[in-house]
């Protein structure tokens, strides 16, 4: 990875100095505002009446808007206002987490607002997770566009019945949550504030900036959408993105030893075999509950192509899909369907769509579709102009397809519809913008950046080679020091356009006790547990925050308790593999001390037998074992 180095310049905009000066904290500014503990967070919140209706401003008709404030821990350089990607994200629930992930000067130094855009939350949150479910796992064939499109009329109909929502559906475009935030930003004495937006969030940083440029100080965008394109370039643009790296990601596990060892031969042709059987028909797949019992669930083409495409926004995440995928092409189809719930967010106990606090996936079309317009006509019209489309663009998309025409379809049929005039590029203004992208997004393509880039005033370009969708915050250098500059002492890059590095993919896990001759080794078989431990899908996206137990892949079930230093676990007859189970308990320390680590005491059964207890000291990565295996003492590898 490489670091830009910086350096002060002679024509930052006069923003060189101590920029406390320019106006009071944030703390100071809301003094007269009546503050409370944030629900989610441990952050300060306040609430702000606001228009339901900002066009109309009817004052019998107005909407609850809750903001959540971290006050900078030293001396303030600025106040900067974060809006999160979606649409759908909760601002608040996403706070402490985001906060957490960046270099502790950021909260030292600045103060930081984010906000419950209208649509989100737990007041007036949009979602409808039966239908959502419904919708997301349907069969698309674009051979037979009538049963899609009754398939989006089913998801409009149910899911606003589901909202009973009427009067808000019409008022929650970005345009109206702009107004929200600059009424708050009015309310505490018109200071000028940062304007930073990751994904979405840089569509509406960039209109805010543009309606109201005595209100910005500077613009950071991350993951940046191009506002004039329309609504089928953009969709066209960043499905053929995500194309070329799915396809990337395959070749890439050739170029990987333990990838080529557990898919041999050519993951793109594993991915292709399967992704034709899940079309001819829903795949069934045993699935193990929590209370050990087993039902079918089935594996279809939308919760493999959601997974496929959710996979490519991160290094991390396009290594875990291979590891899925090849567990897939040795047969074990159970990472591949967890994933997909994890990425629709399904729970794989009832297959009922989850709610989440931090996600509303109706606001996501209440949101889009009002922002964007499906074009002229009636809806069936415009639903069948969009099938045009897709079949005219299927032979450069022939993975990905569903993720350019299936929202659009919907979208064609909701209720409120967006213009089809697009606005002018971003301009920039007297501020600085800064313009922040990885060359590995598929959500919003590199190319986006760029045209932004080219269009703004004032605006420098700090893009990344391999990376993820969104750069800053995930504790790089670069672009971490580059944002940091300019946030804390308005000092600029140093050149209109810098370049940082990272792996295209991610440490690739090998699956485990792949050969039989494995289990004759106690700590191969020791270390397998652990490695599926950190790899099994449903215990990473656990919360922690109650005791929850999961079936094993295989048969079984183990339970996850949260503790002070850690987390507790008890295996009963779990199974990772065919013809070895293992009962007994577990502990993880993760407290930062010497001791952190997990031990396991199990019992194993099946192809192979045995009693083990195993350490795995993290702090110096040093590894015990002691127990019986197969009748005889179990030792360490020799």
């Amino acid at each position: 990875m490489r670091s830009a180095a910086l350096a002060p310049s002679l024509i930052a905009l006069g923003l060189i100095g101590a920029p406390a000066l320019a106006g009071p904290s944030l703390q100071d500014a809301v003094s007269g505002l009546d503050l409370f503990p944030c629900a989610l967070s441990s952050l300060s919140c306040t609430t702000l009446t606001v228009p339901l209706d900002h066009r109309a401003n009817d004052p019998t008709q107005t909407l609850q808007i809750t903001f959540a404030l971290s006050f900078a821990t030293e001396e303030s350089r600025g106040i900067l206002f974060y809006f999160v990607g979606g649409p759908g994200g909760s601002g608040l629930a996403s706070a402490e987490g985001y906060l957490s992930s960046f270099d502790p000067t950021l909260v030292e130094n600045m103060d930081i607002v984010f906000v419950d855009q209208r649509g989100t939350g737990p007041v007036h949150g949009l979602a409808c997770p039966k239908a959502q479910a419904a919708f997301d796992i349907a069969p698309a064939p674009l051979s037979d566009p009538d049963a899609i499109l009754a398939t989006a009329k089913t998801y409009v109909a149910d899911c606003t019945a589901e909202l009973d929502a009427d009067a808000l559906l019409a008022v929650v475009n970005t345009d109206q949550a702009i107004r929200d935030s600059e009424l708050f930003r009015q309310k505490i004495g018109s200071p000028k504030v940062w304007l930073y937006g990751e994904s979405y969030g840089t569509q509406l940083v960039q209109a805010y900036a543009t309606q109201f440029p005595t209100a910005v100080k500077g613009v950071i965008v991350d993951g940046v959408v191009d506002l004039s394109l329309t609504t089928e370039q953009f969709y066209r643009r960043y499905t053929l993105a995500a194309e070329k790296l799915l396809a990337e990601s395959f070749a890439l596990c050739a170029t990987i030893p333990a990838c080529h060892a557990d898919i041999p031969g050519d993951a793109a042709q594993v991915y292709d075999d399967l992704a034709a059987r899940v079309a001819a028909a829903p795949v069934p797949v045993p699935y193990i509950l929590a209370d050990g019992s087993t039902v079918q669930r089935h594996l279809t083409t939308g919760l493999l192509e959601a997974s496929a495409f959710n996979s490519l926004y991160s290094p991390e995440g396009r290594a875990e899909f291979l590891r899925a995928l090849a567990a897939a092409g040795r047969g074990n189809l159970i990472p591949l369907l967890q994933l997909g719930f994890f990425n629709m967010y399904i729970d794989p106990e009832t297959e009922i769509g989850m709610e989440d606090p931090g996600w509303f996936g109706a606001a996501f079309y209440a949101i889009t579709c009002t922002d964007y317009g499906s074009g002229s006509g009636t809806p069936d019209e415009r639903a069948y102009r969009i099938f045009d489309e897709a079949k005219a663009l299927a032979p450069e998309a022939p993975r990905l397809l569903r993720s350019y025409f299936l929202e659009r379809v919907a979208c064609a049929y909701w209720p409120h519809q967006g213009s089809d005039t697009r606005p002018a590029p971003y301009a920039g203004g007297d501020f600085p913008t800064l313009v922040l992208n990885g060359d590995h997004d598929p959500i919003t393509p590199i190319t986006m950046a760029r045209s932004v880039l080219d269009s703004a005033r004032n605006a420098y370009g700090v893009f990344m080679r391999g990376g993820p969708h969104v750069i800053w915050g995930r504790g790089l250098a670069c672009p971490d020091t580059i944002v940091q500059a300019l946030l804390y002492d308005g000092t600029l890059p140093v050149a209109r356009e810098q370049l940082c590095d990272q792996d295209p993919i991610g440490d690739y896990t090998p699956l485990t006790l792949t050969d039989p001759a494995q289990l004759a080794d106690p700590f191969t078989v020791a270390r397998a547990v652990e490695v599926e431990l950190l790899n099994y899908i449903p215990l990473a996206a656990w919360d922690g925050e109650q005791p929850t137990s999961f079936g094993c892949p295989l048969g079984g079930t183990l339970t996850a308790t949260p503790t002070e230093p850690g987390t507790d676990f008890i295996f009963a007859d779990c199974r990772f593999w065919p013809d070895l189970a293992f009962s007994g308990t577990g502990v993880e320390l993760s407290m930062g001390h010497p001791d952190d680590g997990i031990t396991l005491t199990l019992g194993f059964t099946g192809a192979a037998r045995g009693d083990l207890t195993y350490l795995h000291r993290t702090a110096d990565e040093a590894y015990s074992l002691t127990g019986s295996w197969n009748g005889k003492a179990a030792m360490l590898p020799r």
